[in-house]
């Protein structure tokens, strides 16, 4: 169990307000709050801006309890909508920028918002997905002139120019839902997850018992606005401490990241393995110094002890491991600060419990892999629309049935195995796909590998490896023998994949991890 304190919600809170204006209060107002290309805005700014916001989502229509879907690169037009939906009371939710138009009308009929905020880069994906909701959808467009448009489409810039900066903030309650999380989104369609005012306050004091954040701060984030990882740790938690935050709509590369930080000098950097294994291999005389980063941070996939070790020798910086999920709305898992043990997931997070059970429920031995159930104040309650699911995922009393396997060692620290439905059985033995992954990408000539059972001719379950090698690497005849040879000599020797192919690139999500459900329909035989 992590450490238990009382968290003071009032009965009345809106996340709006608790994370943007405290900042008024202690006095910010003139401090800068967002680093966006050449632009610079205060707190006083975004402020001003979130407000204008509000009073165009509510001329919009938009009534406490109605969904706000925001589709439009990161900027600061997002940041004041989110804020302002927060403030009158509506419910936000987000999707990627770079969807097919099934994916876009998915998420129209799952979330049935009553406004749309995008914006001039992003309309021309959503337009074919929206024309079959005639105006029962608003779209607001930021960066659009009303010669941009077409007929439904709402220049958003213009209604905020002409709207008050004085905004009436909704009385919500800490039980009222806030916002929505998504799931799922790499094995199947994402899978909608409500959350409450109360919850945005007790994830946060959660995370400023283990990973505070200062005003001195300058934050950058690697993964997009829309993934809540990226959306809580780099821009709403941040900005409740009084930090600054570094915008960009533009695609991240390590290029950019590596230019973001030579003009911003960040203290913070908010990434994901994929893309630190990237900057590690990017030419040194293509790098930024990295000097001013305080701490770096990871989640949103598995960061190996290799790779963790890889980047302190490369770029000096202590990386600190986080897991959570989109159901719990909170960390349950973390590495602390100056005791990371590169590999582990870290110990339980303050306010969170976690128990590893067997598949009748009983708690399994130190050592042993179990399912990992976490009971957190902020879980969620349902799936929208997924009734089954949900008694699956969300059993009560705010425990939530995680689906990922872990082991627990003498000194409490939690070690990911894998997906409960991905775990295969090779010679009578439970073996994790993931576990194989990191001993290959361990080898020296790997770029990237991602390991699955898939079943073969005969039915019968195989791990199938698919591996990017490193620029410049010869593939011949003989390297799916030795791949498989020195995965023999880091694990155990049945944990190495019986098949191998080789690809140009695996195919990513939007947060950059690695599709397997697109790798999967692809090479299922």
């Amino acid at each position: 169990m992590g450490e238990q304190f009382d968290v003071s919600v009032p009965e009345n809170i809106n996340l709006g307000s608790y994370y943007l204006d405290v900042n008024l209060d202690q006095g910010r107002g003139d401090k800068t709050a967002i680093l966006h290309g050449d632009k610079t805005y205060s707190f006083l700014d975004l402020w001003h801006l979130t407000n204008r916001v509000g009073n165009v989502l509510r001329h919009a229509g938009v009534t406490p309890g109605d969904r706000v879907l925001l589709v439009l690169e990161d900027s600061p037009e997002w940041m004041a909508a989110w804020f302002a939906t927060m403030k009158v009371g509506g419910v936000g939710a987000h999707a990627y920028t770079y969807l097919p138009r099934g994916d876009y009308e998915y998420l129209f009929d799952l979330v049935e918002p009553r406004v749309v905020v995008t914006d001039g880069a992003t309309i021309g994906r959503l337009r074919d997905a929206l024309a079959g909701y005639g105006d029962t959808i608003k779209i607001l467009v930021a960066g659009a002139d009303g010669s941009d448009l077409r007929d439904g489409e709402i220049a958003l810039d213009e209604m905020v120019a002409a709207a008050s900066d004085e905004l009436v903030v909704e009385p919500t309650r800490g039980d009222d839902l806030a916002f929505w999380n998504f799931s799922g989104g790499t094995t199947g369609k994402p899978k909608g997850v409500p959350h409450m005012h109360r919850s945005g306050v007790i994830a946060f004091e959660s995370f400023n018992k283990v990973l505070s954040f200062n005003p001195d701060d300058i934050v950058l984030r690697v993964p997009k606005l829309f993934f809540h990882y990226s959306r809580d740790l780099g821009f709403l938690f941040a900005i409740r401490s009084g930090a600054a935050v570094i915008l960009t709509g533009q695609r991240t590369t390590p290029a950019l990241v590596f230019d973001l930080i030579a003009k911003f000098r960040p203290t913070v950097l908010i990434n994901v393995p994929t893309m630190m294994r990237a900057m590690i291999r990017t030419p040194v005389e293509d790098r930024a110094d990295l000097s001013c980063l305080r701490r770096s941070m990871s989640s949103g996939e598995m960061l190996s002890a290799a790779l963790n070790e890889e980047w302190v020798d490369t770029f000096g910086s202590e990386v600190v491991n986080r897991f959570g999920s989109a159901e719990s709305a909170m960390g349950y898992l973390c590495n602390r600060p100056g005791k990371v043990v590169p590999g582990s997931s870290g110990t339980v997070t303050p306010l969170a419990e976690v128990k590893l059970v067997d598949g009748d429920g009983n708690e399994v031995a130190q050592g042993e892999p179990g399912l990992l159930m976490a009971h957190c104040p902020t879980a969620g309650r349902y799936y929208v629309g997924e009734v089954e699911k949900s008694r699956t995922t969300f059993p009560g009393d705010n425990w939530v049935n995680t689906g990922d396997m872990f082991t627990r060692d003498e000194n409490d620290y939690f070690w990911y195995v894998g997906r409960a439905d991905d775990m295969v059985k090779v010679s009578g033995i439970w073996v994790s796909p993931l576990e194989i992954e990191r001993g290959l990408q361990a080898h020296d000539d790997v770029k990237e590998a991602a390991a699955m059972g898939l079943k073969d001719s005969d039915g019968l379950i195989k791990i199938t490896a698919f591996i990017v090698m490193g620029d410049g690497v010869n593939i011949t005849s003989e390297t799916p023998e030795l791949l498989k040879q020195f995965c023999k000599t880091s694990l155990a020797p049945y944990k190495f994949p019986s098949a191998i192919e080789f690809m140009d690139e695996l195919p990513k999500t939007g947060p950059g991890k690695i599709d397997r459900l697109m790798l999967r329909t692809q090479k299922e035989i």
